[in-house]
């Protein structure tokens, strides 16, 4: 391994393999050619099986979680159930574990190393949503120097049409917008994750901005690192943790407020990523091969929540329709 190399980063919980088989054929497709690293719970044997074959690399994680005898759940019994520990107590004590993580490092006076110690503290009480980052950094603080660049991804929803790196950054972070017509302060969701995590101040201070999406981002390892520690910070001392994850809110809190440098905004339909749940089909344009195109005619290199569309979208993609056939 060498330090010229790309990573791509990802994490699963509870998938089965075919859930992941479209991410992957498209991305053996489109040329790439850097690691694949997934960050991975609670999946079969045949799964890691078939994701070896594809060269991804594994690495596992667990939450802590108790192991009921019995668990009714949607109409029946479920025997010797596994439930998260975060499920088992209500959102304060929640937040409580994570604020305990965030001190523990300057309790003990070791503030050099005090993001890997909430990492590894913190993410067995996190919903995977948010503990995903502490994982992300857990894993590049021991590998990431191989790595010159790296992108940190949603796995089931996402398609590539070309190298997702084969785009002109240089060193800093790339976030990628949402489509256009919805601020921050005018989608409801935000506004509560802003707004009870960081106070109204805040949303009226970053509410006019475009939406960025947390599920795709690309950087320079050294600001793929700055931004993991950022969301670390953010995500331990905030008030406010929904028991779905709150990691988006926290992510365009930090970028729009400007705690990480050298960060550049690409809007939908004119960079390398397309984020399609808020894109109205008729906004779609395909050139003639089949590839999703922006306004300038370029090919989109990453389709993210393409899954929102309807089937006859979907199969007019040509990446999908490959990422369908026989395993």
């Amino acid at each position: 391994m060498n330090s010229n190399k790309n990573l791509i980063l990802g994490t699963i919980k509870g998938y089965e393999f075919n859930q992941i088989k479209p991410f992957l054929i498209s991305l053996k497709n489109s040329g790439y050619s850097g690691d694949i690293c997934l960050l991975a719970s609670e999946i079969s044997p045949k799964t890691i099986e078939a994701l070896h074959q594809y060269g991804v690399n594994l690495y596992f994680f667990n939450e802590f979680s108790f192991s009921l005898p019995l668990l009714w759940k949607k109409g029946h019994w479920q025997f010797n159930k596994k439930i998260p520990i975060h499920r088992l107590f209500d959102l304060d004590i929640y937040r409580k574990f994570a604020r305990f993580a965030f001190n523990i490092p300057t309790l003990f006076g070791d503030n050099k190393n005090k993001y890997l110690i909430q990492s590894r503290i913190a993410h067995r009480f996190l919903f995977v949503m948010s503990s995903r980052y502490l994982l992300y950094y857990l894993y590049l603080s021991e590998y990431g120097k191989n790595y010159s660049k790296i992108m940190l991804t949603d796995v089931r929803d996402v398609l590539f049409q070309r190298n997702p790196f084969d785009f002109d950054f240089d060193d800093c972070l790339c976030c990628f917008l949402e489509d256009k017509g919805k601020t921050i302060s005018e989608c409801w969701v935000h506004t509560e994750w802003i707004g009870q995590g960081f106070g109204d101040s805040a949303l009226r201070e970053i509410g006019d901005r475009m939406i960025s999406c947390a599920g795709t981002t690309i950087g320079t390892r050294d600001y793929i690192m700055l931004y993991l520690e950022a969301m670390i910070a953010y995500l331990l001392k905030l008030q406010y943790h929904p028991s779905s994850g709150v990691d988006q809110g926290v992510h365009n809190y930090i970028i729009h407020k400007g705690l990480i440098k050298n960060v550049r905004f690409f809007e939908n339909h004119y960079g390398p990523i397309l984020t399609m749940m808020s894109v109205k089909e008729n906004q779609l344009c395909f050139n003639n091969s089949g590839f999703l195109i922006n306004e300038d005619g370029s090919v989109i290199n990453v389709l993210h929540q393409y899954d929102r569309h309807s089937p006859e979208v979907k199969n007019q993609m040509v990446v999908y329709r490959e990422s369908e056939s026989p395993f």
